[in-house]
Order: C-alpha cells, then sequence, then structure tokens
C-alpha cells in the first residue's frame, strides 16, 4: 500500500506526515528513505508499536528513545503520536526533553493548541477516531462510499464553521487497497477544488507558534 499512496501524493504534489514505529525504520530502511526523498515529514511513533501504559518509567524512556534515535538516522524528528492511543502521565515530559515539538495523539479539541508541562511546552495536533481509516476499515468494515460521505461532510462543516484544521490518519496498508485509495483520491480533490492545502505536522506547528491563522 505504501508504494500506491506515495504514487498518490505524488501525482498532487501533496506533502504529509508519515508517524513511523522505529523497529519499521529499522527493518526497511530503503522504504523510509523513499518518504524522505519525496518530502514528507517522518515522526515518532514508538518503536514496535508498544502500549506504553503498560511500561515502566524506564522502559517508556527507553522505548521512546530508541524509536527517536533510528528515526534520527533519516532526518529530523519533530513529532510523536502514541501507539494504540496509550499514554502515561511522564509521556509528554519524556518527549519534549528528547526535543520533540508536538504530540498529534489527543481528541480533546479540533484545533491546534498547547499543552503546559513541568518546565516546558508542546503543541498538541488533536485527532478524532471517526478520521482514522484503521478503525473504519479494518474493524467496522464500512464501505468506501460511506466513509467518503461521512470524511467529505466533516471536513465541509468545519470549513463553515470557519475551523481550518482537519486530521485524517491514513495507513498505507489499509488505505493501499484499490476501492479505499480511489475514494482518497475523490477527497483529495475535494479538498483541492475547496481551497484546501495539505501541510506536514511541522509546518503547521511552525504557524500555529508564530500566531498566524492555519
Amino acid at each position: 500500500g505504501l508504494e500506491r499512496l506515495l504514487n498518490l501524493l505524488q501525482k498532487y504534489n501533496l506533502k504529509v506526515t508519515f508517524f513511523i514505529p522505529g523497529w519499521v525504520a529499522e527493518n526497511y530502511p530503503d522504504r523510509v528513505f523513499e518518504i524522505v526523498q519525496d518530502g514528507h515529514e517522518i515522526a515518532l511513533h514508538g518503536y514496535r508499536h508498544e502500549k506504553l501504559d503498560e511500561l515502566s518509567y524506564r522502559e517508556e524512556v527507553y522505548v521512546l528513545e530508541t524509536g527517536y534515535n533510528i528515526l534520527s538516522s533519516f532526518g529530523k524528528v519533530y513529532g510523536f503520536r502514541r501507539p494504540y492511543w496509550e499514554v502515561t502521565g511522564n509521556t509528554f515530559s519524556i518527549l519534549e526533553r528528547m526535543g520533540i515539538l508536538y504530540d498529534s495523539s489527543l481528541a480533546d479539541s479540533d484545533v491546534p493548541h498547547e499543552l503546559e508541562l513541568d518546565g516546558g511546552k508542546i503543541v498538541e495536533l488533536p485527532v478524532a477516531d471517526y478520521l482514522d481509516d484503521w478503525i473504519l476499515f479494518e474493524i467496522e468494515r464500512m464501505n468506501p462510499s460511506y466513509v467518503f460521505d461521512m470524511w467529505k461532510d466533516e471536513y465541509d462543516s468545519l470549513c463553515q464553521m470557519g475551523v481550518s484544521y482537519f486530521s485524517l490518519l491514513v495507513h498505507p496498508a489499509c488505505i493501499g487497497r484499490a476501492s479505499r485509495l480511489l475514494m482518497l483520491e475523490r477527497l483529495i480533490k475535494h479538498i483541492l477544488d475547496t481551497g484546501g492545502v495539505f501541510e506536514r505536522g511541522i509546518d503547521i506547528v511552525r504557524v500555529f507558534r508564530e500566531g498566524e491563522s492555519l
């Protein structure tokens, strides 16, 4: 699915963020280089997609630092997304100390905002489970046409409300199925036709920190 997704992004000259477990980058470096060479951002997604809330503090530090160090060999790493949507009370502070600038894991808002930490801050780019292809396709087994209508309606509704942030989560192995990929292309066309743009996570964070409109 990765090759199909990259080809689709190239077709429309879109640059996005890939959240990658360190183990994947370690074992499939050529694929990660391909992502980077296409101008996409790479961001941290654990080491082996661990459930962080099942780890001790030392284990969590080890997992995050190991994944970060592996990904950093391919380029600068600014962002993080939690595997299995699980974090601990220490996760964000560990990430901030490592130099991570933003997280994209929480469903506490529909606009970017800052999380206040002991000794620092981290920008949150929020997510929503109904914009996650894995849940809709691999768990709920929804029809691509239904998902298209739901995603399009959400995007259009946010635009009407003046919210200029829409975070879509797709997994190459999931969205790469033929009917799903064609559905994604329809959505991309709709967003572009209505004046929308696609941005990497770090680019959104840079605008946010400069106090500019998204």
